[in-house]
């Protein structure tokens, strides 16, 4: 005997599947960025949500259904509650391979079978929990094809939640919706196939001790499940949220660890520290050639220090600073590194130059930095000394090489002269 279907009801169950689907999709992508008690904790939730998702979607479907001459529909509590088994552990198995670092074709087939065939045996275990004498039957080759339908709506459900967390952002709940969707229609598929392997006998009765009523389980499970996997939803991303934020706040304190570590608070150039981290780098990196490439360390003093910290206040010094630091960053464009060595002093590593490309840096720093500048109102002149130091000549590690840069303090004037005889 054939029977009919509500179509309320059938939207209805189409509904669940989509938001358990968007649940699954959601959880697997969440779990990416888990480990530990945490990953832990997500995983058994998704599982749960997700085949409860599915379970729901199935006795909605069935309460669809109106049974031939209007037959009552009742099902066993028991076989019922049994059902809901095999639909976790089938999401559990699917959350946890599709968020594995990395997965052979061979394993998602082999958890799409798996995952299927938990589908599969909650559709029919809840089909059975309808206990009738006599019993239902079912066409063979519509209950087959039901099980091929729950395989391969399995692979593409484990393939889609894979693929979707690689979308960029912008696109990424709007591709996750129509993955839903899909999702949600291959679950109705394999639903409403294996309704139609069902034949009821005639005269067919369900049996006394079925204590679970069909008329209640329609909307009313719809709404229930609806609004459970909706909180979950809600539960995971509040946590998402929590989560984001302290990883933000920790990347937020690393890197003010980093920049106080490794960059001046004054001209936001790099310090000492990331100098002679750079230099030792440079000292132990090796070429094709198996030895260190030749580089040039420069060093710059500004003489006139003690003098502008008499006789100015400390925030037009500093502002001085900045912009002796923005003068060097405009001169020095093709520097490797510019740093603030000191209070008074700046260095930059260069590639070696010859004594005339020496001379040429030089005169170019000399005509920037010892012009005049007016610093909060303020005429201000600065006076430097000059010094620099070449990889291997000078030294072969940066110890010697900053030092022998160091011990190069000529005035301007003075240090040009020298360098042109170099």
């Amino acid at each position: 005997m054939a029977g009919s279907y509500n179509w309320l009801l059938v939207f209805a169950s189409y509904c669940v599947a989509v938001i358990a689907a968007y649940t699954a999709i959601y959880f697997g992508t969440r779990l990416f960025d888990l480990s530990g008690n945490a990953r832990k904790f997500w995983l058994a939730a998704g599982a749960l949500c997700l085949g409860t998702g599915i379970w729901s979607m199935h006795f909605v479907g069935m309460s669809a259904y109106t049974m031939p001459g209007h037959a009552h529909m009742s099902f066993s509590a028991w076989l019922t509650l049994a059902s809901w088994i095999p639909a976790v552990l089938a999401s559990a198995l699917a959350l946890y391979v599709i968020t594995l670092p990395t997965v052979a074709w061979r394993s998602i087939a082999a958890s799409a079978f798996i995952m299927g065939t938990g589908i599969f045996a909650m559709h029919y275990g809840g089909m059975y929990a309808m206990q009738m004498h006599p019993a239902i039957q079912y066409d063979t080759a519509l209950v087959i094809l039901s099980g091929v339908i729950a395989v391969v709506a399995s692979g593409a459900a484990l393939v889609i939640c894979r693929k979707v967390r690689d979308v960029p952002p912008n696109y990424a709940l709007a591709v996750k919706l129509a993955a839903a969707l899909v999702m949600g229609a291959a679950i109705c598929g394999m639903h409403y196939t294996g309704m139609a392997a069902a034949n009821y006998p005639s005269g067919a009765v369900t049996a006394d001790t079925n204590t679970l009523r069909g008329d209640w389980m329609g909307i009313p499970t719809a709404v229930a499940a609806s609004i459970f996997l909706l909180l979950a939803l809600y539960m995971a991303y509040r946590d998402l949220r929590e989560a984001e934020r302290v990883r933000a706040a920790m990347r937020e304190r690393q890197q003010a660890v980093h920049q106080a570590a490794f960059y001046d608070r004054v001209t936001g150039l790099a310090n000492r520290n990331l100098l002679e981290a750079r230099v030792l780098e440079k000292l132990t990196v090796r070429d094709t050639g198996n030895t260190p490439s030749p580089f040039s360390l420069w060093y710059l003093e500004l003489t006139n220090y003690r003098e502008l910290i008499q006789r100015h206040t400390d925030d037009t010094v500093q502002a001085s600073m900045r912009q002796i630091a923005a003068i060097l960053q405009q001169a020095l464009p093709h520097t490797e590194l510019l740093v603030r060595y000191s209070n008074n002093s700046f260095m930059f590593i260069v590639q070696p130059l010859t004594a005339g490309a020496r001379a040429e840096v030089v005169r170019q720093l000399t005509r920037a930095l010892e012009q005049s500048q007016m610093i909060n109102g303020k005429q201000i002149s600065y006076q430097w000394g000059w010094g620099f130091s070449e990889y291997p000549a000078s030294g072969t590690n940066s110890r010697n090489l900053i030092r022998a840069a160091q011990r190069l303090r000529n005035p301007a004037k003075t240090a040009e002269q020298k360098l042109q005889m170099a």
